[in-house]
């Protein structure tokens, strides 16, 4: 098996529900991400995945649901709703708090799945900085590639 990795930033708010620390409050973070990436063999041109493959499809997708929005849990649509009203502001929701261990889960296993599916290789590994000090990583179970 054969990886690369591409780093992506984007900058997006969040607050963690039921949390008794400052993340409990509406904040903002320069988010950074590294996305793994496996294949069995090369391509033709010696590559696992172009670089801006990856940039064009993920950093695509995040730009429209994450990219300068609120993140919030589903349970949080008292707020997101007001957000939106007030300022016709986005919100995407998860089924979870958006701490950083959730949403690199919820990209390594719903986002890019789908994203790369007819790219013929497979993202591994999600690697979420929520700061430049604080990360979560989440790993594709090894059965799935």
């Amino acid at each position: 098996m054969i990886t690369c990795t591409r780093k992506i930033e984007f900058d997006a708010a969040h607050r963690v529900m039921g949390y008794h620390g400052k993340c409990r409050m509406l904040h903002g973070h320069r988010y950074k991400i590294e996305a793994t990436f496996a294949a069995e063999a090369l391509s033709a041109l010696g590559m696992v995945i172009d670089f801006a493959s990856i940039k064009d499809v993920l950093n695509g997708w995040l730009l429209e649901h994450w990219d300068h929005n609120i993140i919030l849990n589903s349970e949080d649509n008292e707020l997101g709703g007001r957000i939106s009203d007030l300022t016709g502001q986005k919100v995407y929701y998860l089924d979870y708090n958006p701490t950083a261990e959730n949403m690199a889960h919820y990209l390594i296993n719903y986002v890019c799945p789908k994203l790369f599916e007819k790219h013929n290789v497979k993202c591994i590994k999600v690697k979420l900085y929520e700061t430049t000090n604080c990360y979560s990583e989440a790993y594709l179970s090894k059965q799935c590639y």
